[in-house]
């Protein structure tokens, strides 16, 4: 961004000190007239990288969510957003991509920041099968895939390491569409519950794809308490707020156990409506994510639904409801009372929230219910 026009707005002591001081109203003022420039004509919205079922999953410079609990699968579903990214022959089958679709207009580049996998077998595999996916060998070196490993740089260091190689990624492939996945993110910084690191590294995100042709993918766990849907730590709340899309993958599950049925949720979409879950599976055969059948998916479901009916629930809380109580208390006793999962509770919660049989509410930022009909 060119600020020298603005510099007459800087006074004598702006311009003799620090650069990024005496610069930062004359960024503004750029910004600004930018802003105004584009306010004065018809908004044309880029086109989505990847769409499913027609619609935008993820668009041109933004930063999206994979999140999830331990073993879900994360990075197996990380590998199928890079391999689509990838694909050589834009005009093969779309599922074994599990059913999305990548622009055929885009030129995109794969950056992969791993920072669990040891780089003996467990990461090299991962890249293999990335390989394998968009359509080339394991022998090949396909020109628009780049890879590194922060496994053994101190976690004090990872950031402004990180930080480095993205500017010489940059640079290298400037003219491309730049994919950067960071999986996890949370290992990127020392501390993800230190609130300087973390707004440190969404702002270098932020500050990224609004200067350049970059899109980030960044995977993250999830806090591993019961009903708990937001990523780990300060970082993940920050980037929960800055994402254009959340995707949520876990297991369904029946009767407080897992089921082999996984559920992809669309649990915030910037851009457009939010999409209906993609249910898929493990697949032995080809070692990671395939679609579920619809035969598959009814016989999971259909065990779910049988499980703490909602009617049964309504009548224990006409009983069992008289003062409100907290979430977490009430879903231990509902859990108790029809020995169930926690999951098929919050279900049946949420679902008589929206009938209006009970309301929740929030007392000192913890979730609450009572019943809003007469007893």
């Amino acid at each position: 961004m060119n600020t020298d026009k603005y510099k007459q707005y800087l006074n004598p002591e702006q311009i003799s000190g620090v650069v990024h001081e005496k610069n930062n109203l004359a960024k503004i003022l750029a910004t600004q007239e930018k802003i105004q420039s584009n306010s004065c004509k018809t908004i044309a919205f880029s086109s989505p990288i990847i769409t499913y079922n027609k619609t935008g999953i993820i668009f041109p410079n933004t930063i999206n969510i994979i999140q999830g609990k331990k073993g879900v699968h994360k990075s197996r579903l990380t590998e199928i957003f890079c391999g689509l990214m990838l694909q050589r022959d834009i005009t093969q089958s779309s599922h074994r991509f599990l059913g999305m679709k990548r622009n055929a207009m885009q030129k995109p580049v794969v950056l992969y920041v791993d920072t669990e996998r040891n780089i003996n077998d467990q990461f090299p595999y991962a890249i293999q099968k990335i390989k394998l996916l968009s359509g080339y060998s394991i022998e090949d070196k396909p020109e628009n895939l780049d890879y590194i490993s922060l496994i053994d740089i101190p976690r004090s260091e990872r950031f402004d390491t990180l930080n480095e190689y993205i500017k010489r990624f940059r640079t290298r492939y400037e003219i491309y569409n730049l994919f950067i996945v960071f999986d996890v993110v949370t290992d990127c910084v020392e501390n993800f519950n230190d609130v300087r690191e973390s707004l440190r590294l969404v702002g270098m995100l932020n500050e990224t794809i609004n200067t350049y042709n970059v899109t980030f993918l960044c995977v993250i766990h999830e806090n591993p308490s019961a009903g708990n849907d937001k990523g780990r730590g300060h970082l993940g709340t920050e980037l929960n707020n800055k994402a254009s899309q959340v995707i949520q993958i876990g297991f369904e599950d029946n009767q407080g156990n897992d089921t082999d049925l996984i559920r992809l949720k669309f649990l915030h979409s910037r851009n457009t409506k939010r999409l209906d879950p993609i249910y898929v599976q493990y697949s032995e055969e080809s070692k990671g994510l395939v679609l579920a059948s619809n035969d598959f998916i009814n016989e999971k479901l259909a065990m779910k639904k049988n499980k703490a009916q909602i009617a049964d629930i309504q009548n224990w809380l006409t009983d069992n409801l008289k003062e409100p109580k907290s979430k977490k208390e009430l879903i231990v006793m509902i859990t108790e009372a029809f020995d169930c999962g926690s999951r098929i509770v919050e279900d049946r919660l949420k679902e008589l929230d929206d009938k209006g049989f009970i309301e929740r509410f929030t007392v000192e930022k913890s979730a609450h219910y009572k019943l809003i009909i007469p007893f």
